[in-house]
């Protein structure tokens, strides 16, 4: 089976149809979504509709986790400008919309082949920058996730692609930061943990929706980084009258 992997749509309509075109294009097999469907941009109501009608597997980010504490008298654990659009996020959705996405798994087993989380295997919130952090990681998914799925897994939470590699063996951990048309081979006897970015608001230095491309049979994985209408979401964010900011670094990829 050949799956399309994101994340983080963060309500941004277009980079999602940028990823679901691709991912028609390719004739994906599954769709996959490794949480954060709402959050930042101004299209909150459409994404989680276009999320739905296409199957979309997903489980929560910590911007549901968010809604969820405002709906339980608790102050969420973000920035000013997360706040801001987590409050006109809950504004904006019909209950129907943030009963299903309160209603999503924090993780979740594909196939009996690999895993889906948003931060990491270790902590759904937890933020994964470089090897030491990723060593944690994979010291979870090995000991606390079962086999055979612990082979592999997705996260996304940083916004910025990346490739992490563990040898149980040799109990070390490689890294590599990667770009569009970037492809692993996944071997047997590693353990395999790539962050797919994000598909609404990317953080890599370049106004891109992204996702990857995992390929079972071939026991393959690539990167796609797409270009999409960004300056129409930036429109729709300044129409909704969410901070400029969240507009200004779609366009510089920040």
């Amino acid at each position: 089976m050949r799956f399309a992997v994101f994340s983080d749509i963060h309500s941004n309509l277009e980079g999602l149809q940028a990823v679901l075109s691709e991912a028609e294009r390719l004739g994906m097999d599954g769709l996959l979504c490794c949480g954060d469907v709402v959050g930042y941009n101004a299209d909150p109501v459409a994404c989680v509709e276009l999320v739905r009608e296409k199957g979309i597997r997903c489980i929560r980010g910590n911007h549901e986790r968010g809604l969820q504490d405002l709906d339980e008298g608790r102050t969420p654990n973000m920035n000013p400008l997360a706040m801001e659009a987590l409050l006109f996020t809950r504004e904006a959705l019909p209950a129907e919309h943030k009963e299903w996405l309160l209603s999503l798994p924090d993780q979740l087993t594909v196939e009996d082949s690999f895993f889906l989380f948003h931060g990491s295997p270790a902590d759904p919130d937890e933020y994964i920058f470089d090897p030491f952090e990723a060593a944690y990681a994979f010291k979870a998914l090995v000991h606390d996730h079962p086999p055979p799925a612990n082979f592999l897994c997705f996260i996304g939470h940083t916004h910025i692609c990346a490739a992490y590699a563990f040898d149980a063996q040799e109990k070390r951990v490689q890294n590599k930061a990667v770009g569009s048309g970037d492809r692993f081979r996944l071997k047997p006897g590693a353990h395999y943990m790539f962050n797919v970015g994000s598909c609404g608001q990317y953080r890599g230095g370049l106004p891109v929706a992204t996702m990857t491309v995992l390929d079972l049979k071939e026991m393959t994985l690539e990167f796609r980084f797409l270009s999409y209408d960004y300056a129409e979401t930036q429109r729709k964010v300044l129409a909704a009258g969410l901070p400029p900011l969240l507009a200004q670094r779609l366009g510089l990829g920040r």
